[in-house]
């Protein structure tokens, strides 16, 4: 899926000076700083061009790393997918064609998502993904789609990433049936006309310090996304 919004230049700019002016809501996002909560790691993922190589301190138990491509009904819509987890989880590697069961009793993981085609387009990235957000806030049901259990909003900004805008949002839910809490941080830039998701997940049945601190904790990670080429 192409991802290009065009604004009229006087109604950009004030939407950016609203956005990066305003409160963000957040549950535990008070530390601002790239400090850890626990042993972490540098992370290195190769992206196609022009994406280039992207880095980020994970957790040291997400010892395990894959990538594939998310097939769909139409070509535009194919995603490549990138994933860290701790290895005691199991791999599972969605697909728009076949549904894939998820572990019953709990998930972690990290996941970057992009676009299979990709552009190489010189738009501004900053009021698209300004757009997006907005959008995404004014609109439950797209939100809904990016995690279907997911019924709060408990973290909302818009901030800046090694020189990126970066739409962050974080979603709460609850699965009745398989009884257990869902927890999600999305991470959207774009790059070169490219959509660009970081997606941190857990699901959990008891709660305990590393899923109360989820969010504080996605944040601090978020924030040493590095860039390696430009």
């Amino acid at each position: 899926m192409r991802f290009l919004v065009w604004m009229d230049s006087k109604l950009s700019l004030a939407v950016l000076i609203v956005c990066f002016m305003s409160a963000c809501r957040n549950e535990n996002t008070k530390n601002t700083s790239n400090e850890f909560s626990e042993n972490s790691q540098k992370v290195p993922f190769e992206l196609p061009q022009p994406l280039g190589k992207i880095s980020i301190s994970l957790p040291e138990r997400y010892d395990t790393v894959f990538h594939w491509i998310d097939y769909s009904d139409c070509p535009s819509c194919h995603h490549i997918k990138y994933r860290a987890q701790p290895k005691h989880f199991p791999i599972l590697k969605e697909t728009g064609f076949i549904s894939v069961e998820e572990p019953q009793d709990s998930i972690e993981r990290f996941t970057i998502k992009h676009p299979l085609f990709l552009e190489n387009l010189p738009i501004e990235d900053s009021i698209s993904i300004v757009n997006l957000h907005w959008n995404l806030r004014r609109n439950h049901n797209l939100w809904r789609e990016i995690c279907t259990e997911c019924s709060q909003i408990k973290l909302e900004t818009i901030t800046k990433i090694n020189n990126y805008t970066f739409s962050v949002f974080g979603l709460k839910g609850y699965n009745s049936k398989q009884c257990r809490w869902i927890k999600l941080l999305i991470a959207q830039t774009s790059r070169h006309g490219n959509l660009l998701e970081f997606r941190f997940e857990i699901a959990y049945k008891r709660d305990n310090q590393r899923t109360h601190d989820f969010f504080q904790n996605s944040m601090s990670y978020l924030k040493s996304i590095r860039f390696e080429n430009h």
